[in-house]
């Protein structure tokens, strides 16, 4: 079943700044697992850069 709303931990925003800018944004939902969607939510909420992959192989 699918997570809804779930609040953000301190441990998993700490995560995700260390993660931000060195894995892509695919690999960091599954490590937080969290979907896409909400990784990059709160990346953009927390001013971070994040590397998005696009099936073309362009960001």
């Amino acid at each position: 079943m699918g997570r809804w709303k779930v609040s953000w931990t301190e441990q998993e925003v700490e995560k995700l700044k260390l993660l931000a800018g060195t894995m892509p944004l695919s690999l960091i939902a599954k490590e937080l697992d969290r979907t896409t969607g909400a990784v990059l939510a709160k990346a953009t909420a927390e001013n971070l850069t994040i590397i998005v992959h696009t099936r073309s192989g362009r960001a």
